[in-house]
């Protein structure tokens, strides 16, 4: 009965467990909020992206990788306003931050 559960369990656990090389995670530079100036040595974590729909590895990651692009786009397409917390005044594309993807999980 032991071997029984052992096997089932290291089972359950192979099959959960994520392929590598198959994860893409998007990345941005960032901003220094009190002096307002974009801080392009900054690398800030947005989302990773690991999803395995597809049988195998390069297919998953060709879907992942296409999920990070859109993302990507999307977030460049819709650039931050940058409030002015001493005027309240509202600066409308002050403001470029970029976004990329990068292959594996988060690193910093």
């Amino acid at each position: 009965m032991r071997k029984l559960i052992a096997i089932l369990s290291l089972g359950l656990i192979t099959s959960c467990a994520i392929a590598d090389g198959a994860e893409y995670t998007l990345y941005r530079t960032g901003i220094d909020i009190p002096t307002q100036k974009h801080d392009e040595t900054l690398r800030v974590h947005i989302a990773t992206f690991d999803a395995t729909p597809l049988k195998n590895v390069e297919d998953n990651a060709k879907y992942n990788l296409a999920n990070c692009e859109f993302a990507q786009e999307t977030f460049t397409s819709s650039q931050p306003h940058f409030r002015n917390y001493r005027s309240n005044a509202v600066s409308p594309g002050s403001i470029k931050v970029k976004y990329w993807c990068e292959k594996g999980r988060f690193k910093k």
